[in-house]
């Protein structure tokens, strides 16, 4: 199942469990603590501390009447809605990232396996396309012929990240350059081991 639909699962879960506290007229105090802090977990863990949707379940959802109830099922409601539309770039970041660790790990097992080089090209692709990501969600305007030089010149002038992470994803870029182009012999599997681990902490940084 993917992230998406275990998401959207989960919140149908959480609004049924929610439904039920309605029928009796009032909310079970028991029940709505448990149920309260159920999706306030959830909407952490999914969106963070300081997303819209987790501030105002955490505002407005506080007291075990038909009223809070109503008004966190509504919330629900409204968070699941801008999932399925795609409007939560929180959420997009999330199935990127899964998506990305995959492939990392595809680049790990090649590596472990003594493929140095097609485990530095596919880590080189997995950077790509995370900078890509990263640009489109902070409005970086991108040509269709940008390429991993010219995704982090313009990341870095953005200042989505400093010029020290600037550095490094340019070592990362070099040694997925030296793959694509045959010289194998000029960085190692420890290089590509440093370059697999460091791709996979930038993108924890910035697109998770």
């Amino acid at each position: 199942m993917k992230l998406e639909e275990q998401i959207i699962q989960r919140i149908s879960s959480l609004r049924a469990k929610g439904s039920v506290l309605t029928n009796y007229g009032k909310a079970s105090a028991g029940r709505f603590v448990g149920w309260q802090a159920q999706v306030q977990t959830f909407l952490i863990e999914t969106l963070g501390n300081n997303h819209n949707y987790t501030q105002r379940f955490f505002e407005m959802v506080k007291f075990a009447r038909i009223r809070d109830v109503e008004i966190g099922l509504s919330i629900l409601d409204s968070l699941e809605e801008d999932i399925k539309n795609g409007y939560l770039f929180d959420i997009k970041n999330l199935i990127s990232a899964e998506v990305f660790d995959d492939f990392l790990e595809m680049a790990e097992h090649l590596l472990e396996n003594n493929y140095k080089d097609p485990a530095a090209s596919l880590g080189g692709a997995v950077l790509e396309n995370c900078l890509k990501e990263i640009a489109v969600n902070n409005n970086v305007k991108l040509k269709e012929s940008e390429n991993l030089n010219s995704l982090n010149q313009k990341c870095a002038d953005a200042k989505l990240y400093n010029k020290l992470m600037r550095k490094k994803v340019q070592s990362y870029i070099d040694i997925r350059n030296y793959a694509d182009h045959g010289e194998f012999s000029e960085y190692s599997k420890d290089d590509v081991k440093d370059m697999l681990r460091g791709i996979r902490q930038f993108i924890g940084e910035h697109l998770k």
